[in-house]
């Protein structure tokens, strides 16, 4: 449970503001819609958010079983009910600047697809899952919920980490360094705390890179986040556990 507190406050993101405007890309026979929700569904998609919330609460509270059955399943159920046989491909976004960039992402695709970008409250609930299936060491299953998260929000920092964790849990040590890097490039778009988000990112990268035996390399990392979070405490720690694997190498 000791990674639970670090990440509450990654859930008080907003969720996805109304956007003016709907484009229609005409040459393409093909149309972007950034949904620009009504008040009902606006305040619906909040209260599918605060379940996740609460759910990550149970977490918080050692029942992590009953967060999966309850909350999270609940607001799975009911999105997967609405758009799992949805045409056009679905974002989940966290805000405006995710959800424009998931539909540019539709736009320029080969061929160009359909595409319609809702609030956050889904990806987050695969998040969950996740989340949860990591903490029971259950990592296969957390893999496949937080690859459904980041199908829908591709971009996502928080869940990014997340899948890396679970694959450093499993010793793969390559896959996890790559989803720790992209975690790192898109933190400043999808996280609430951008240099709290570069840190863990670049944590797990200098994590991943010690087991890989690229010291010099881990010690960029770990001294990346360290620009991020000067004394960070973690950071220095693992550049002294460097430090004693060089001594001991002689």
């Amino acid at each position: 449970m000791k990674r639970i507190m670090q990440l509450m406050l990654m859930l008080c993101l907003p969720v996805l503001a109304a956007c003016a405007s709907q484009q229609t890309g005409k040459t393409r026979n093909m149309t972007i819609n950034v949904v620009a929700p009504s008040k009902e569904s606006a305040k619906a998609e909040d209260a599918d958010v605060q379940e996740v919330v609460s759910g990550v609460k149970m977490l918080e509270a050692g029942k992590i079983q009953a967060a999966i059955d309850g909350p999270f399943n609940d607001v799975v159920s009911r999105y997967e009910a609405k758009y799992g046989n949805s045409k056009s491909k679905i974002y989940s976004a966290r805000g405006m600047t995710d959800a424009l960039l998931y539909s540019a992402a539709s736009a320029i695709a080969k061929p160009p697809v359909n595409s319609v970008v809702i609030g956050p409250a889904w990806a987050m609930a695969y998040w969950g899952r996740g989340y949860a299936y990591n903490e029971m060491a259950r990592y296969d299953e957390a893999i496949v919920e937080l690859r459904k998260a980041l199908a829908l929000a591709p971009d996502d920092a928080q869940y990014l980490v997340e899948l890396a964790y679970a694959y450093q849990q499993k010793g793969n040590w390559e896959q996890s360094l790559s989803l720790y890097q992209s975690a790192a490039d898109y933190a400043d778009i999808t996280a609430s705390d951008a240099s709290e988000m570069h840190c863990k990112a670049l944590r797990g990268q200098g994590y991943d890179l010690v087991e890989l035996h690229r010291l010099s390399e881990a010690e960029a990392a770990y001294h990346g986040c360290l620009k991020v979070k000067p004394n960070e405490p973690k950071s220095l720690g693992e550049l002294e556990y460097i430090r004693r694997l060089r001594a001991k190498a002689g």
